[in-house]
């Protein structure tokens, strides 16, 4: 092996270099400088940490035919050791008040006193076995991990915590193009700058210091940034409590914290989490009878729900549905790892579409409804036509863990949605040249021979009869036999891909055989969202967009303004037929309709459509105006199939047997009221 100084010296025994490298040991002045030269090159050599070593003379081709010691004298050593944590990022409504700050919500920094020593001696004897011997950089270590690299295939690392440390540091401050470099730690020039960055990092801070600071920054996955994260994350537990067996699943995870999670590599995890256990044995942290009862033991990894600032504010659902944008638009990040970056570093002021006034409508008549800990659930969702907007979330529960709380957010989730799909088939029809005076026989029960009935056929609500009919009244007293005979004649796969063209995107169009009658009823499950977001189609001339909540983007320092996501909007249908069934959707707000004049917004024209599942398992109802679009969705979050709406208390009183209009009506007329309160009143346009 052979190290090139200042005067290309004859080659090292490696034995020597062993010997110079002892911790705490720097080859004494007296040995002249040949010597100190050999040490620093061997501090280069560590450098290359991490399984970047292939051969010795990778130095030499490192410094392009430049002194070692040259080199290494060049380099910076000034850290951003001072600088603050990741900024907030301020949200904003769309009239530019604040309500909210998100942050890295998962990372709660602790005192080295307040981690668990099972912890501190798990994370020391896997990472860094010498981490309180050496001064930033283990030349010893790297030396061994130099000799396997070059006679193995089996690559090993020799970064030290400080190291790691150093690259934390830079991943979020790094100055420049080099430091960036340093960060991912890809190059040989950039692990050598590393150990310079790691040497001077240790006279600047107590080994606890760093130590601490390491435990605080590093990622381990699901968003927990820091050991107190990770704790509550994959244990609810907090850190103070973790054990040994725990501590070397967290430990084991730092190697590839995505592939290696225990959620969705349980087996990758546990075989990663007895590597760690081993170590402990073999640095004799563990006995071997202990270390046997851990590989022996399960994972019991116990998911728990980070601390969010989205919680502390009055909109905390609809701040949920920002911070989800943040984290999967490729606006801001084409890749997660990109986004999750961008999301933890912060330093945004993002304004939004949020609707306070529409917000505070929806809130208030949820929780009119039902209050905040009743069994059955309400879930809102408000678009504006034509934009794409979300003008508001609202549920009946708080944000949180315990009764009457949660942080799942129902407009987003998909449930069955009855017979608010039926405008959508009518919708295809029209598209095909069948016109709404279509008349169709809607007697039941109705047997198809083309497509899949259920026992007994298909009937009507309370079995009733109506003769033949045509859309309007159809639509009215929403008939099931007649949106049978419609898809029948449209086609279950274009009645699909109609669905498909409105923004729906959880019906499996591709798994369709073509039979599945059941679609017109709605037995395919859809978010209120989306729900809302199509039916904003048909109030919005044809014009379809995608929901977003983010409109502008700045950094709150600079004020540079940053790109959004974009809403897409687009002409999806023709407006005719979008004016049409616009037009037909008035009809349940007639006398005989399913939902009647009362419900109707006061003083304005509206259209809508009502939607019970098979079994009472959910209710819906979705519509509203030129201007908002609102989709109320009522159920049981614990399944709509096992918990049904047979008896559901709801603004005092008792009610059996559930259909949209007797609570899920009265929510969205009081959402839209509250609403438009004040706002121009618009027409919605008139049929053919």
């Amino acid at each position: 092996m052979r190290l090139w100084g200042r005067n290309k010296p004859e080659p090292v025994n490696l034995d020597e270099l062993l010997a110079e490298a002892r911790p705490g040991r720097i080859p004494k002045r007296r040995a002249g400088q040949r010597r100190i030269d050999l040490w620093l090159a061997s501090v280069a050599v560590a450098a290359l940490g991490a399984g970047m070593i292939v051969a010795p003379a990778a130095v030499g081709l490192s410094v392009a035919g430049n002194s070692v010691l040259d080199m290494w004298e060049e380099l910076p050593t000034d850290l951003p050791v001072d600088r603050p944590l990741p900024q907030h990022t301020v949200l904003l409504d769309k009239d530019g008040k604040e309500f909210a700050r998100i942050y890295s919500e998962n990372r709660t920094d602790v005192k080295l006193d307040q981690v668990s020593e099972a912890f501190k001696e798990t994370l020391i004897a896997t990472e860094d076995a010498r981490f309180y011997e050496h001064r930033g950089v283990d030349p010893l270590g790297v030396t061994r991990a130099l000799i396997n690299n070059v006679t193995s295939e089996n690559v090993q690392g020799a970064s030290t915590i400080t190291q790691q440390l150093v690259q934390n540091m830079l991943v979020n401050h790094a100055r420049d193009e080099v430091e960036e470099q340093v960060a991912v730690g890809v190059t040989y020039n950039a692990k050598i700058r590393e150990a310079k960055y790691a040497l001077a990092l240790e006279k600047q801070l107590s080994k606890d210091e760093i130590l601490t600071q390491y435990m605080n920054a590093v990622y381990f996955g699901n968003g927990a940034y820091g050991v107190q994260a990770a704790a509550r994350i994959y244990f609810s537990t907090t850190a103070s409590k973790l054990n040994h067996i725990q501590s070397a699943l967290l430990v084991g995870m730092l190697k590839a914290p995505v592939d290696l999670d225990p959620f969705t590599n349980p087996e990758g995890a546990t075989e990663r989490r007895n590597t760690v256990l081993t170590v402990l044995e073999q640095r004799g942290v563990l006995t071997a009878e202990e270390t046997q009862a851990a590989l022996d033991s399960d994972l019991a990894v116990k998911r728990g729900a980070a601390p969010s600032s989205c919680g502390e504010s009055k909109y905390p659902f609809y701040c949920e549905v920002v911070r989800e944008e943040i984290l999967t638009n490729k606006a801001f990040g084409k890749t997660p790892e990109v986004r999750q970056e961008r999301f933890h570093l912060g330093g945004l002021t993002l304004t939004t579409t949020l609707d306070r006034k529409a917000a505070d409508a929806a809130q208030a008549a949820v929780e009119k409804a039902l209050g905040n800990t009743n069994r059955a659930a309400l879930g809102t969702a408000i678009i504006v036509p034509g934009k794409g907007h979300i003008a508001a979330i609202a549920q009946n529960r708080d944000w949180g863990e315990g009764k009457g709380k949660t942080e799942v957010i129902y407009a987003r989730n998909a449930f069955q949605v009855g017979s608010a799909m039926k405008p959508i088939i009518l919708a295809e029809a029209l598209d095909q040249g069948i016109p709404t005076s279509t008349r169709l026989r809607a007697d039941g029960p109705y047997r198809s021979s083309k497509l899949d009935n259920p026992r007994g056929g298909y009937v009507n609500y309370g079995n009733r009869d109506y003769g033949v009919i045509n859309a309007y009244e159809a639509i009215r007293s929403s008939v099931n036999v007649y949106f049978v005979r419609l898809i029948e004649r449209v086609g279950v796969i274009n009645a699909a891909k109609m669905a498909e063209t409105l923004g729906i995107t959880s019906i499996p169009t591709d798994q369709l055989v073509g039979r599945e009658a059941s679609l017109a009823l709605g037995a395919y499950e859809v978010s209120p969202l989306e729900m809302a977001n199509a039916y904003s189609a048909f109030m919005g001339g044809g014009v379809l967009c995608q929901p977003v909540t983010v409109i502008k983007a700045v950094r709150t320092g600079t004020k540079e303004e940053l790109p959004v996501p974009d809403a897409d909007c687009h002409q999806a249908i023709d407006e005719d037929i979008a004016d049409t069934v616009a037009d037909v959707l008035k009809e349940p707000f007639k006398r005989t309709g399913t939902l009647g004049p009362r419900l109707r917004p006061e003083g304005r024209e509206a259209g809508a459509k009502t939607g019970t599942t098979n079994d009472f398992a959910a209710n819906w109802i979705v519509g509203g105006t030129p201007q908002l679009v609102a989709a109320v969705w009522l159920g049981d979050p614990r399944g709509g199939a096992q918990y049904p709406l047979t008896r559901v208390e709801a603004y005092g009183n008792t009610y059996r047997d559930l259909t949209g209009s007797e609570v899920a009506g009265p929510v969205w007329q009081d959402t839209m009221e509250g609403a438009l309160k004040g706002e121009r009143k618009v027409r919605l346009p008139d049929g053919p």
